[in-house]
């Protein structure tokens, strides 16, 4: 008997059982566009113009996993707010103009609440999760 892997697959298509593990990535175009999800992790990343880091934030909200970058201003004011499981609404609100020409993403940021279903949810991002095994004796 072969296997039976892509009949499991329709069959988990059908029963809405499958969950997408690569996340789409979000650009921030129009004043208004909004994020709402339970924050999952940062990842620090080089950009390719200047060789400066950003990061680049993964959630997962009610449309599955979404990645985004905010922007080096927003990340020095916003990245160590985020607490893994924290549930955000995020929005954007343009941009601002700032000395030399230069101009930096501007964001709203609304804690909502908290979910469990996050490993180390309740953590701040890069702090170890609680030990929740039995104590030893």
């Amino acid at each position: 008997m072969g296997k039976t892997y892509s009949k499991m697959y329709d069959n988990a298509q059908k029963a809405k059982v499958v969950k997408q593990l690569t996340p789409v990535y979000h650009e921030w175009k129009k004043e208004g566009d909004r994020i709402i999800g339970a924050f999952i992790t940062r990842t620090e990343v080089q950009s390719r113009l200047g060789g400066q880091t950003y990061n680049q934030y993964l959630f997962d909200t009610d449309d599955g996993l979404i990645k985004f970058a905010m922007g080096r201003m927003a990340d020095s004011e916003l990245q160590d707010q985020f607490i893994k499981g924290g549930i955000y609404a995020i929005e954007y609100r343009g941009k601002e103009k700032i000395a030399g020409g230069r101009s930096v993403n501007r964001f709203s940021v609304e804690e909502i609440g908290a979910t469990d279903e996050i490993e180390g949810a309740g953590t701040p991002e890069g702090a170890k999760a609680p030990d929740k095994s039995p104590a030893r004796k």
